[in-house]
């Protein structure tokens, strides 16, 4: 149950920090690479958008969780009461989009994997570089399940 908790606190942030120190790790070493021995790397810039990609929709994930993703909130300030029926409806609507986003990305992943589709530089199979939306949509159904999970407990236990 630790475990779950832990994971459940610190998943998304622990990714996303494990993700930019790969990052800054392979680029600093590029860095040397290129001007300290005159010669670079192929594969770092390659695999750091990959990285770079995993960080992003791990990130979105960490939106939903934290409640600081981008939203307009221009009809909330024009009708106040409205505020908590319009977040609903926008959370509902990003619900349903990362739910609808799942099926085609485990298409598109089966596809790649059966291509054998590796990266240029690196040679990293493609599928995993693509999963990286698979997995950031799902999390972002978990989170938004559990975030009203709460709420309607919350409003229960009142």
């Amino acid at each position: 149950m630790k475990v779950i908790k832990w994971l459940d606190d610190n998943l998304e942030e622990k990714l996303m920090s494990l993700f930019l120190w790969a990052i800054v790790v392979i680029m600093g070493i590029q860095v040397v690479m290129r001007y300290v021995f005159k010669s670079s790397l192929s594969w770092s810039e390659e695999v750091s958008r990959y990285l770079f990609v995993w960080m992003v929709f791990t990130g979105i994930s960490y939106g939903v969780k934290t409640g600081s993703h981008m939203r307009i909130d221009m009809l909330e300030h024009f009708f106040p009461r409205l505020k908590k029926g319009l977040g609903l409806l926008a959370d509902t609507c990003f619900l349903a989009f990362a739910v609808f986003m799942i099926k085609p990305g485990i298409k598109v992943i089966s596809a790649i994997k059966l291509s054998g589709q590796t990266s240029p530089a690196a040679g990293i199979p493609m599928h995993y570089v693509y999963t990286g939306l698979l997995v950031g949509f799902s999390l972002v159904v978990i989170r938004t399940i559990q975030k009203y999970v709460l709420m309607f407990m919350k409003k229960g236990a009142k």
